[in-house]
């Protein structure tokens, strides 16, 4: 499972050492040797964060392991919303191209968290789309070219998620970050299994800003319920909590 985080804050901040540090350590081998024996979240890395002018997202990506990599550099941004994901894959399949967030150019990126098994093959109504979503062997990818085509086709995100959730099968999960520079969507679906812990999402808030994340990375962090779509408003911090029914 991939490790993400993001954090967003009413006021321009500079992400706590302690947190990042905490986060990157949940990415190598130790933190899951008892869980997965691949352990390594080694398989390149990305983040995303708000200009200064808070109008545009500015994205980052590296294909080393981000235990290797400079990611000090992070604790200089100063930023109201700083987005971060991890990968893990199986060694053969380590592409620069599908290191996350993914940006197909459409209203929303993405940053996913699991596996999505049995796409259906379908022409989307939109020919880009249906293009990558053929020719692409990412799920991640074919998630994000899914959600497009629904809100393309008048859908909301909700109703979007509940359409796909109906035609897709989950493997490990497909929690997912579906986000621009405006909003944040908190997507939680993902199975119980030996390892279901590490499945899951976690979010803490207080007045000023909301941190969520794969492992707690705050004292006062509770796990997201499962099937919820969780929409942050990245301006004012407004949320508003929706259980997908499907």
């Amino acid at each position: 499972m991939c490790r993400m985080f993001f954090k967003c804050s009413l006021k321009p901040f500079f992400i706590n050492y302690t947190i990042l540090k905490q986060f990157i350590a949940t990415c190598h081998w130790r933190y899951f040797r008892n869980y997965d024996i691949f352990g390594h979240h080694g398989l390149g890395w990305g983040f995303a964060y708000l200009s200064e002018n808070n109008k545009e997202l500015v994205i980052k990506r590296d294909i080393n392991p981000i235990y290797h990599a400079d990611w000090e550099s992070l604790t200089k941004i100063k930023t109201r919303f700083l987005l971060v994901h991890a990968r893990k894959t199986l060694p053969w399949k380590r592409k620069f191209e599908n290191v996350h967030p993914i940006n197909i150019g459409e209203k929303y990126l993405i940053t996913h968290n699991g596996i999505i098994k049995n796409f259906p093959e379908k022409n989307l109504n939109n020919n880009k789309l249906s293009r990558i979503y053929r020719e692409t062997s990412l799920d991640t990818r074919k998630y994000i070219c899914s959600i497009s085509d629904q809100i393309q086709k008048g859908k909301d995100l909700k109703s979007g998620l509940e359409f796909i959730f109906n035609e897709i099968e989950i493997g490990a999960g497909a929690n997912a970050f579906v986000f621009n520079s405006q909003i944040c969507n908190v997507i939680t679906n993902h199975n119980t299994n030996f390892n279901g812990r590490h499945h899951t999402l976690f979010i803490s808030r207080n007045n000023n800003e909301v941190i969520v994340s794969t492992t707690p990375l705050t004292k006062n962090a509770k796990e997201i319920p499962n099937y919820s779509l969780i929409q942050i408003n990245l301006a004012n911090l407004d949320m508003n909590f929706t259980k997908l029914n499907f």
